[in-house]
């Protein structure tokens, strides 16, 4: 659940810099953007490790 507390947590992050993006400086930005991309990968990695398992016709 960690993981998805962190995606809901950089969702309201994304919005709230969306509303405001002029003042966003060029560090805020490529902070909030990098951090979009580790959480986004660390779900996408979990997501494909779930879909393996559920693929394996050896998984029991």
């Amino acid at each position: 659940m960690q993981l998805h507390q962190r995606g809901v947590d950089l969702l309201l992050k994304v919005m709230d810099a969306a509303d405001h993006a002029e003042k966003l400086d060029t560090n805020q930005t490529q902070a909030l953007l990098k951090e979009v991309a580790e959480v986004l990968g660390a779900i996408l990695e979990r997501d494909a490790r779930h879909i393996v398992i559920e693929n394996d016709p050896n998984h029991l």
